[in-house]
């Protein structure tokens, strides 16, 4: 039988530290636990551990910086 995650704090700090290192995405985050999370739920669980929030830079293909850029 698979553990939750939720009832194994360990576990679930190391994904909440990961999530907050950008070591994984928001998807992954809710499979690694078997849930969906509110996106406040998680900022709640960054801030009870007293870790930042991720900043993500966002990856855009040729095509959409190219439009990005005629755009802006």
């Amino acid at each position: 039988m698979k553990k939750n995650p939720d009832n194994d704090n360990s576990r679930l700090d190391e994904l909440f530290r990961q999530l907050s290192a950008g070591e994984i995405s928001r998807r992954e985050f809710g499979e690694a636990t078997g849930r969906e999370w509110w996106w406040g739920d998680i900022l709640k669980g960054l801030g009870k551990r007293h870790l930042p929030y991720p900043v993500v830079e966002p990856k855009r293909t040729d095509a959409q910086q190219k439009l990005a850029d005629e755009v802006f």
